[in-house]
């Protein structure tokens, strides 16, 4: 789910990328510049549940709700984001993420007959190097929209995000931060009355695995590896290299990357690092691909397919085509593997070049996505 500010339209092809981009921060890329703590810039507001009515009951969300969760964001997923599909235990594991506190930053609509008809999460980043960030995610119940049940939610995600904000020693700039689809207009203008506006946009690219996958020459410094869990560590901490530069981008924790690594999802099969030795003699991971697959988004995408959630080389090792070989490598396996399709996500406005990286591979743009930010 996402928010926004009325002043600002919704993302569509309309409507070109800002050449700047606003909002939350990599390194190099800032916000105004602030010096005060957040906690002096945002006073504490009162989050209330919202007030029942027809027949609805607002209340806080547990685990044991995972289930109706998932099935209410699959209806969802259908008219605001049919690209992005999350799994059963996708959804586990973002009610589970270091930072939620279930019994403060969620909240769901309850019909009374374990039917759940809006969700909503409002939590904060633990990982604060150029901005402090509350995310927030949800949606309404599409036979359940036009009664105001949206509004209500963004508001208590609003409201929840600014207490956080309010405990925050930081001198930082912050952002309640959330994703709109293309598709989801209804859901932008919602955020948009609550003070966000459209920051950023995304593509979501695919590619057809039944045409051919040209190879690209491996340099011959690096030697290339399938992704193996001794070198967790060394591909988190070349993801956070890698990144440092990216709009949006806060350093990875292990508790947050093994996450990833470790999920169901998670194909290390499909996955693959490029190996050298660094500075000081040891090897170290210097670029890497990493794919996850998820069979719950093969109908949206149209065949079965695979996601590759990150690319991503070193600064010192950027112009060997690294990327490109990686990438070429994980595309031939996904196919001799049997998948018809591979996905992905990247900015628009990517500093390195991405998406020309992607289209020269053969990738097409599928849809699009805008981050919404409220900033302070």
């Amino acid at each position: 789910m996402s928010t926004e500010q009325s002043a600002q339209p919704s993302p569509s092809a309309e409507h070109p990328e800002p050449p700047v981009a606003r909002g939350e921060a990599a390194a190099g890329v800032r916000l105004e510049a602030v010096d005060l703590p957040v906690s002096a810039r945002v006073p504490r507001p009162d989050a209330p549940l919202p007030r029942d009515r027809d027949g609805l009951r607002w209340r806080l969300a547990t685990l044991a709700d995972l289930g109706a969760l998932h099935a209410l964001d699959g209806r969802v997923a259908s008219l605001d984001h049919p690209l992005h599909v999350t799994s059963l235990s996708s959804m586990r594991q973002l009610l589970e993420m270091p930072g939620i506190d279930l019994e403060r930053d969620s909240l769901v609509a309850d019909e009374g007959d374990g039917q759940l008809v809006a969700w909503g999460l409002s939590f904060l980043w633990p990982v604060r190097e150029s901005v402090v960030r509350v995310s927030v995610d949800g949606g309404v119940d599409p036979r359940r929209r036009g009664q105001g049940l949206g509004r209500d939610l963004v508001e208590w995600q609003r409201l929840r995000g600014e207490q956080h904000l309010s405990g925050s020693d930081d001198v930082l700039p912050a952002v309640l931060a959330a994703g709109v689809e293309q598709e989801a207009e209804a859901h932008g203008a919602l955020l948009q009355r609550q003070g966000f506006g459209p920051a950023r946009w995304w593509s979501t690219l695919s590619r057809d695995l039944t045409r051919p996958v040209e190879p690209v020459p491996l340099d011959p410094a690096v030697r290339l590896e399938e992704y193996s869990t001794p070198r967790e560590e060394a591909t988190r901490l070349a993801r956070n290299e890698a990144f440092v530069d990216h709009w949006g981008s806060q350093a990875s924790t292990p508790e947050v990357w093994r996450m990833l690594v470790g999920a169901a999802t998670f194909r290390p099969d499909l996955s693959f690092v490029a190996v050298a030795a660094g500075d000081d003699g040891e090897e170290e991971v210097v670029a890497f691909v990493l794919t996850t697959v998820e069979p719950e988004q093969w109908p949206a995408h149209g065949g079965r397919s695979a996601h590759v959630d990150y690319v991503g080389v070193r600064r010192a090792w950027r112009g060997r085509h690294l990327a490109q070989s990686l990438l070429a490598t994980a595309l031939a396996r996904q196919a001799h593997e049997g998948f018809e399709l591979c996905v992905l996500d990247v900015d628009s406005s990517s500093p390195t070049g991405a998406v020309g990286l992607y289209e020269r591979a053969g990738f097409t743009v599928a849809g699009r996505r805008a981050a919404y930010l409220r900033e302070y």
